[in-house]
């Protein structure tokens, strides 16, 4: 994808930023605490594995999780990966008001 589709694709997932590369998508989380953040990553790892595609995810603080999205067969974004963003979202908003 080139720099203007991934802003095109980034306007309908605008809880996430773009690097400056425009290689990845990531979206910060604050779960609240410990076990929502553990259920959070198993959640989003069905989501990746429904998809077969896999995010990095960060957890840290014990309650704050980063996603991470790219394609690393293609070193940058491919529409999977708005995909697999908007999939999170939905999870994540269905299930707390506290994400950040």
């Amino acid at each position: 994808m080139d720099a203007v589709q991934v802003g095109e694709f980034a306007q309908a997932i605008p809880q996430w930023r773009v690097n400056e590369a425009a290689t990845m998508i990531s979206r910060k989380l604050n779960a609240g605490n410990f076990s929502r953040a553990i259920r959070w990553i198993n959640e989003i790892g069905e989501i990746a594995e429904q998809q077969q595609h896999h995010p990095d995810l960060h957890l840290t603080g014990y309650r704050h999780l980063q996603v991470d999205l790219t394609t690393h067969a293609i070193g940058g974004l491919s529409e999977n990966d708005f995909i697999v963003a908007a999939q999170i979202d939905r999870l994540i908003d269905s299930n707390s008001s506290d994400s950040a």
